[in-house]
């Protein structure tokens, strides 16, 4: 069986956008190059805290302070909306998982709108309490 488009896995679950699903993938690639400096030979598995970490630096890194309303428009909300996004993905054979992954272990993750938004001013040094 060929494996679907992610337009129409977006299409067929319908709480997240077709963006939602290829930046969760961009975000993947994204964070496995950060946590391995780059290095093929330090790429690793990430963990749901590390996926979405990556969703969030990427996404700040991108759209800065925009960011968690581009990712609140694709249904992006939190790592409970990023674990759907993931396991949905890993159920269609586009992501794989570890025997251990829970799509649960996204569940107690913060929301992305406020994460976002600090990150955000983090990287444009706007969150070093030195504002006015």
């Amino acid at each position: 069986m060929p494996t679907p488009s992610l337009t129409t896995i977006a299409r067929e679950d319908g709480r997240y956008a077709v963006e939602a699903f290829a930046f969760v993938g961009e975000s993947l690639r994204h964070q496995v190059e950060r946590v391995s400096g780059g290095d093929p030979a330090h790429r690793r598995h990430l963990s749901a805290a590390e996926l979405t970490e990556g969703v969030v630096d990427l996404a700040a890194r991108r759209w800065g302070t925009l960011a968690d309303l581009v990712l609140a428009q694709w249904g992006l909300r939190s790592g409970s909306d990023v674990g759907e996004v993931t396991f949905l993905l890993i159920g269609h054979g586009i992501l794989s998982k570890q025997p251990e992954d829970r799509r649960e272990d996204f569940d107690q993750l913060p929301a992305l709108g406020p994460a976002v938004a600090a990150h955000a001013r983090q990287l444009t040094g706007r969150g070093t309490g030195a504002e006015a």
